[in-house]
């Protein structure tokens, strides 16, 4: 999978070659790269840091390490604890009279010094994720609890129920028939379901609430679909996951996700929040977070939001 610069989240890019880094940082062109293990194997994650998160990191990391005539271009470090700190200075040509960056490497930094840089990098990854998390969830709950959304949402809901309703009508009347053996009291226990499953804003004392169930209710599949998939009807109808589909018809009824996000996701991170005090952050990382001042000028990762945990 490529790796998108312009997306935040991390991304599976170039396999793990031999002597490889376990972290980069490309300061840049804002883009960090982390070895880390997924399924038992090495695999290499990359993101592009946020144009504020960056700036905190060369702004407020020691003047000795970068400064605004000698900064840091990259740094890596490998597994032994060996690193590359790559840096450019600021020089003034008198012939030319004009100043130009010079580059050079600087890989004289002490065990303590790299594990320091390390832990840095590492927190600004943590405030840049939380940051982004929350601030994309506020975004998208402010839209999402809005009454007309929540109205518009019932109304597409009540009106889909009708429909469905009235599509099988016919089933309830004294002369229908039965195409398949049980076929009318399964229509029955298709309507029931429909009346009986189907909430409202109205049913729930926290709209997050809402949100979540709306997120996750998945249609009935009706008889017909039914006796397709199944039939010897091995399997009573309406009994396993696979008689529910998240959309009523074959093509779905609503694209909440490309207008505003991901509601579910939002919604589920707005109550861990809610219930939790804040989204939790180790107290290491804070430590780190505030010693450089990582979090300078974010509004997600603020001590208001955040649970600090040990």
């Amino acid at each position: 999978m490529a790796f998108n610069p312009d997306d935040f989240q991390f991304e599976r890019i170039l396999p793990p070659e031999e002597r490889k880094p376990i972290l980069e940082w490309d300061a840049l062109h804002r883009l960090m790269v982390v070895r880390v293990k997924q399924d038992g194997e090495w695999t290499y994650l990359g993101t592009k840091l946020d144009t504020q998160v960056n700036t905190n990191l060369q702004t407020n990391l020691p003047d000795e390490w970068s400064n605004e005539n000698d900064r840091i271009v990259s740094f890596s470090v490998f597994e032994d604890g060996e690193h590359i700190f790559e840096k450019e200075k600021l020089k003034f040509d008198f012939s030319t009279k004009q100043s130009k960056w010079l580059r050079y490497q600087k890989n004289d930094l002490t065990d303590g010094q790299v594990k320091e840089l390390f832990g840095i990098l590492k927190a600004a990854l943590a405030v840049q994720q939380t940051d982004s998390a929350v601030v994309k969830s506020k975004a998208i709950i402010d839209v999402a609890t809005r009454k007309e959304y929540l109205v518009k949402t019932d109304e597409e809901k009540k009106a889909i129920l009708t429909k469905l309703l009235r599509g099988s009508d016919w089933s309830q009347l004294s002369d229908a028939t039965e195409k398949f053996s049980g076929e009318l009291e399964m229509w029955t226990a298709y309507r029931t379901y429909l009346r009986d499953n189907i909430k409202t804003p109205e049913d729930f004392d926290d709209m997050l609430d809402y949100l979540i169930w709306d997120e996750e209710y998945n249609w009935p599949i009706d008889p017909y679909a039914y006796h397709e998939l199944d039939p010897d009807h091995e399997t009573e109808y309406l009994s396993v996951p696979s008689h529910f589909k998240f959309s009523a018809y074959e093509v779905g009824e609503y694209s909440t996700e490309q207008l505003v996000g991901n509601i579910k996701q939002s919604a589920i991170l707005a109550k861990q929040r809610q219930d939790a005090g804040g989204l939790p952050l180790n107290k290491q990382i804070w430590d780190k977070i505030q010693q450089y001042s990582l979090n300078e000028g974010l509004t997600g990762a603020v001590i208001e939001n955040l649970n600090i945990t040990e």
